[in-house]
């Protein structure tokens, strides 16, 4: 075994430590009532292991060669991994809570796959939901045994070693150490622990003092407190073993899986552009007519917000209301308009392109209106969670509107930095709006 393979081993062990040891922390964690500090201090414990987690785990892919990142990819990785942190500590300061959760099991199982090499695309895409499936259900389970493959595989590794070496020693004659019968020991070591207990209990029949301190004993080992350890113990094990499969798996399965499956996603893909681009055109110029006349007979109403000015009809939590929901649906259903149109109109055509554009820009026009809305209504009221996560979703797509239009006007892939920003606003309004709220 050379010294790069005997190093991965190590790691590899030391991720299966890691792996018993994060199982029982998180599961603790759910299933004891601390406070909200100890909560965030634990989670937060957790995460910066879940980071130490991954970095052993591709340092052992580096040593047997199976996978080096990137500049960019090391970047995304470090990235995600402050994220993490930062969400976890978020728990504390954030007031979406349950969101927050949510966020920080999804960013693990990301992190691991950028980290190890298994998104589809290489890097950030418009794949990132097929990339979450192969996260969440592909890797971990194909490798759910992935903790007793590894200890059955090293142990025939050295016994395999062990026989070479007898083998190439033989013509030395020298004779072969006999195999231990591991049944034998076992046997032999229970009827050793039979004659101990009978030895205790013979002691404790002689001297009370000393039956009472076995009788101490034995109510600490029979404690409630020592069973639901064990419990929560019992309880980690399939999670641990979850968790091993997603790291580990990362390292055990082959990168080109995913390579060979965005090769046939984007060969596949060019098949099914068969929409007439006319009758694309037409459709989104239908949309884009529509918009126009709303904004046109509702442009009073939509736009007063602007000039910070009430409806005379309308309250201001009225009017923050009306609508907003309803404008951040168009704003939705445009997105998969367009996702429609590029995924089977041609990507060439000069006029779809352009109303393309429009489109986005008009759902810009409509992100604005939603957030001249709830700000009025903050200005007036103040900011609770549901505001301010009302607001971060208007700029998210707002955001994500105009990075549409510099893709398509200029061919360049805008998807990572949107998920970025996404991301990075996220943790950023948690921490910004909690003094205010």
């Amino acid at each position: 075994m050379n010294t790069n393979k005997k190093q991965a081993e190590i790691l590899k062990f030391l991720c299966l430590g890691l792996s018993y040891a994060f199982s029982f922390g998180y599961i603790s964690l759910f299933l004891s009532h601390c406070s909200p500090v100890m909560a965030t201090v634990s989670l937060s414990i957790l995460s910066l292991v879940a980071v130490l987690w991954l970095e052993l785990t591709m340092w052992q892919q580096r040593k047997l060669g199976r996978f080096s990142p990137t500049r960019l990819q090391k970047i995304e990785v470090h990235f995600w991994e402050v994220i993490l942190v930062l969400l976890c500590v978020n728990t504390y300061f954030g007031q979406t809570k349950g969101l927050t959760l949510l966020f920080i099991h999804m960013v693990v199982i990301y992190m691991v796959l950028v980290g190890t090499g298994h998104l589809l695309a290489g890097n950030s895409s418009c794949l990132m939901p097929l990339d979450l499936i192969n996260g969440l259900f592909r890797i971990p389970f194909w490798n759910y045994f992935a903790r007793i493959l590894s200890v059955y595989e090293t142990v025939k590794d050295r016994r395999n070693s062990t026989e070479n070496a007898g083998a190439a020693t033989s013509a030395m004659a020298i004779p072969q150490k006999k195999r231990t019968p591991v049944w034998g020991v076992i046997g032999i070591l229970f009827v050793i622990l039979l004659i101990f207990s009978i030895a205790l209990e013979n002691l404790a029949a002689v001297d009370i003092r000393f039956a009472k301190a076995l009788a101490s004993i034995d109510r600490f080992l029979t404690s409630f407190s020592l069973s639901w350890a064990f419990l929560k113990f019992i309880l980690s094990i399939p999670v641990g073993a979850y968790l091993f499969g997603l790291f580990q798996g990362g390292v055990r399965m082959n990168i080109d899986r995913e390579k060979e499956f965005h090769e046939r996603t984007v060969a596949k893909a060019k098949t099914v552009r068969f929409m007439p681009n006319m009758l694309y055109a037409v459709v989104i110029s239908l949309f884009l007519l529509v918009y126009l006349f709303f904004f046109i007979s509702q442009g009073e109403y939509m736009f007063s917000a602007f000039r910070g000015v009430l409806p005379e009809e309308f309250t201001a939590s009225q009017y923050a209301v009306s609508g907003f929901h309803e404008l951040i649906n168009v704003v939705l259903i445009n997105f998969f308009l367009l996702s429609l149109v590029r995924l089977f109109g041609s990507h060439e055509n000069k006029l779809l392109t352009g109303l393309s554009i429009a489109l986005m820009g008009e759902s810009m026009v409509f992100a604005c209106i939603s957030a001249s809305k709830i700000i009025l209504y903050m200005t007036r009221f103040g900011y609770t969670s549901s505001r301010t996560l009302g607001l971060w979703g208007t700029v998210v797509v707002f955001v994500g509107a105009l990075l549409a239009i510099v893709h398509l006007a200029y061919k360049k892939k805008t998807f990572m930095p949107w998920l970025l920003f996404s991301a990075a606003s996220y943790v950023a309004m948690n921490f910004i709006c909690f003094p205010f709220i």
